[in-house]
């Protein structure tokens, strides 16, 4: 009995497809860190363009294969430049990784048309998840809490917090420092963060809080993105946040004190928090 051609061609496009299909574990729930299990024994591997890693083409894995390498020296390494597409047609991309200790590069080709479990490169462990930063989070019962005067609460109209808690009415006027956000910025100067690896990185937090009809500010919360080492510093902004001045006032609406969302927002440089804004 001979196949109808139609089934034929479906069968090859089937064939075709299931080349590229894969899955890929990862060792959290951002995908940041690819889990491997195994180091290759192939000395060429990833570092010919002709034995490149074969990652597919999910987004990040490039990314999240390289942060899971680990350099059995302890030497510390860094992604360097990345040329993507330097052959369309086979999907080969390379990468630079720059050896802090050993003061060279390290050249890895990739594959993001074809899937096959990607095992370390020769010379290099990976990473477990006992090896993943832990996130050291301020506890809930250490934060300020306030009552809010009504049911309705309003905020101030920012992207991240509307995300956060949905849409709320936008007061008249939105809650102010009593001295002024220069007066604000005095305290946060004078309470940077004091984690080492936190005074080398740039990154930008975001702390909603509630500030009540009359004027007490709490219920702070962490509102902007991050991972990792990212979040735990986030949660070392909050700690600084969370026994602010209480000199606040209230947003009003219609001439009406109301309860109202408020945002600081920090651009954090060497561990130093007066880059600080709000609505």
């Amino acid at each position: 009995m001979k196949t109808p051609k139609h089934f034929l061609s479906i069968a090859i496009l089937i064939a075709t497809f299931t080349t590229n299909v894969f899955s890929q574990d990862y060792l959290d729930k951002d995908n940041r860190y690819m889990k491997l299990t195994e180091v290759s024994t192939d000395k060429t591997y990833g570092y010919n363009i002709n034995n490149p890693v074969k990652v597919g083409s999910e987004e990040k894995a490039i990314g999240a294969y390289l942060n899971s390498l680990k350099a059995p020296d302890g030497d510390k390494i860094h992604i360097g430049d990345m040329k993507f597409n330097i052959n369309n047609k086979f999907g080969l991309t390379y990468c630079a990784l720059i050896h802090e200790k050993r003061k060279d590069t390290t050249f890895i080709y990739f594959n993001t048309n074809t899937f096959v479990q990607p095992k370390a490169i020769d010379g290099f462990t990976f990473k477990t998840i006992d090896d993943l930063p832990k996130v050291v989070v301020y506890p809930d019962d250490s934060i300020v809490k306030v009552k809010t005067c009504s049911d309705t609460v309003y905020s101030v109209d920012d992207f991240l917090i509307t995300e956060y808690i949905g849409e709320k009415p936008f007061p008249t006027k939105g809650p102010a420092f009593t001295k002024g956000l220069d007066n604000l910025k005095k305290y946060f100067k004078a309470n940077p963060l004091t984690d080492n690896n936190a005074a080398q990185r740039v990154f930008k937090v975001s702390i909603a809080f509630i500030v009540t009809c009359d004027g007490k500010a709490g219920n702070f919360q962490i509102i902007s993105k991050g991972t990792g080492n990212l979040e735990t510093y986030a949660n070392q902004v909050l700690a600084i946040v969370n026994k602010m001045p209480q000199n606040w006032q209230p947003a009003t609406y219609k001439g009406k004190k109301v309860d109202c969302y408020q945002v600081l927002s920090f651009t954090v440089i060497n561990g130093q928090l007066d880059k600080v804004t709000y609505m």
